[in-house]
């Protein structure tokens, strides 16, 4: 190949030229149909992009070589370029197969050096372009691998022909890689959100940060005989509501198959990144107000929320609701009791301060339906309401299941603290976690809870974090660093 970029663009203008002109001719004449011509544009396309691309990386490759020999002040005239097949570049790419030199060269001692390799430090362990990279991943992060690296060769064109095993390994290796402070939306951008777009605590005029945890579960194999077993995988979800339209400001998240002690230490990583600041204090004069808001489970009373003492504790409601209702089914069981069942229930929501489920929205002419809004009471609806209008005077009075409704109370009683729904709401906070329920199908289960997927945590974890890079916004900050400090760690790492 020359090494003179005006013969490069004349020899690349004439191949041009010679696929040009046939299409161009078959048009005048009427032998194409529309979508034969977008076809075969397409594929001179391709050819064209393959022919430039290759010209462009062995400039490049010559370009760092240049430097390398005048660092050891010489001239290209004074060594000798290896072209063998040893030192010629053999990539994948979203145009196709490529192959160009490395510019490869030997010096006085009689060592060979080819210095254009670190343009490419995802080799040799992976040898494809590091555009094919991202859009395999990306790919894989939506979709089963075999449909990847079947969407990949249609949309391609026919150019990026992957195997879906090819796929599956560079989205582990990529996947695995990618820093956890990624996950979360960059620091100047959370504090615009705080600033200018997230709801306030009336009372203090603080913005609001919300933050949960809570678990799921995926088939994953968990011992050397292969067997799929149900394994409940830890989530942690960031979130703002916008004051303006009332929707969920995603701030960041992520996934981890530890135990509540590994989710502990993830949230006081969080603290120390300052992502999420124990006391809010995002410094510059800006203090939210932390609001933690999850289910009853004991082993988050126990670890996590003892990490934010300062933070307002939120028990969802909706758990307490299922709670109460599980103990009435018990306590009225059989068709007979359905009615007093459902009556227990419903006393239960009006106690905690919760709607009907017929005034959720009401409709004004035209197709637009409205949010049903009504003025909260700081007296309205408590877990020490629900004790004391509903659960205690049950108590007095049932005589079947006593002891599973000793549990509930239990129950409510060593959450009271975070149970002033009706204070919370006069305040402005939003007392249900769906954000973080919702979390699990966007994040999780969309991709990893398909008929038939079983999971090593290895994979697993990779495919969690590229939907979650994603979803945090950070996608292009990711691969816009990927050639310069994540591949290359990747690598070594491997």
């Amino acid at each position: 190949m020359s090494r003179d970029v005006s013969a490069v663009k004349a020899e690349l203008l004439h191949s041009f030229g010679e696929l040009l002109g046939p299409l161009l001719d078959q048009a005048a004449n009427g032998g194409l149909s529309a979508r034969e011509a977008e076809v075969q544009t397409w594929k001179l396309v391709i050819v064209l992009g393959r022919s430039v691309l290759i010209a462009v990386l062995s400039l490049l490759c010559l370009r760092v070589t240049q430097t390398a020999v005048l660092e050891r002040g010489l001239t290209m005239a004074d060594v000798r370029t290896r072209m063998d097949n040893d030192y010629i570049g053999k990539l994948n790419s979203t145009f196709g197969k490529l192959r160009f030199p490395w510019f490869a060269f030997r010096d006085d001692e009689g060592h060979t050096h080819a210095p254009a390799r670190k343009l490419f430090p995802q080799r040799p362990k992976m040898r494809v372009t590091e555009l094919l990279l991202e859009w395999e991943c990306a790919l894989a992060a939506d979709h089963p691998f075999r449909k990847a690296a079947e969407a990949l060769l249609f949309f391609s064109h026919g150019a990026a022909d992957v195997e879906d095993t090819t796929i599956e390994r560079h989205a582990v290796l990529v996947g695995n890689a990618i820093p956890v402070e990624m996950l979360y939306m960059r620091s100047e951008k959370l504090r615009q959100v705080l600033e200018k777009k997230a709801s306030r605590d009336s009372e203090t005029g603080l913005p609001i940060i919300y933050a949960s945890t809570d678990a799921h579960a995926l088939k994953r194999f968990v011992d050397e005989n292969w067997d799929p077993k149900w394994k409940m995988v830890n989530g942690i979800r960031l979130w703002c509501v916008d004051r303006h339209t009332d929707k969920v400001i995603h701030v960041g998240g992520e996934f981890t198959w530890g135990d509540c002690h590994d989710v502990a230490e993830r949230f006081k990583r969080l603290q120390k990144t300052g992502i999420l600041p124990v006391d809010g204090n995002y410094g510059d004069g800006l203090t939210a107000q932390v609001t933690l808001c999850t289910d009853g489970i004991d082993w988050i009373a126990e670890h996590v929320l003892p990490l934010f003492p300062d933070a307002v504790m939120v028990l969802d409601p909706f758990h307490v609701v299922e709670q109460v209702a599980d103990t009435s089914a018990k306590l009225h069981p059989g068709k007979k009791g359905k009615a007093a069942a459902k009556r227990i229930v419903k006393d239960g929501r009006k106690a905690l301060g919760m709607r009907n489920r017929r005034q959720r929205t009401k409709v004004r002419g035209g197709p637009v339906r409205e949010r049903y809004q009504r003025k909260a009471s700081a007296r309205e609806g408590s877990g020490q309401r629900l004790l004391d209008d509903v659960l205690l005077p049950l108590l007095r009075t049932v005589r079947r299941g006593k002891k599973r409704l000793l549990q509930l109370i239990a129950y409510v009683q060593r959450n009271l603290y975070r149970t002033h729904y009706g204070e919370l709401r006069a305040r402005g906070f939003k007392i249900g976690s769906g954000a973080m329920e919702s979390l699990h199908r966007t994040g999780s289960q969309v991709r990893l809870k398909r008929a038939g997927c079983h999971w090593t945590e290895t994979a697993s974890q990779a495919i969690l974090n590229l939907r979650m890079l994603g979803l945090s916004g950070r996608w292009e900050d990711f691969w816009s660093q990927a050639a310069e400090i994540h591949l290359p760690a990747l690598m070594r790492g491997s």
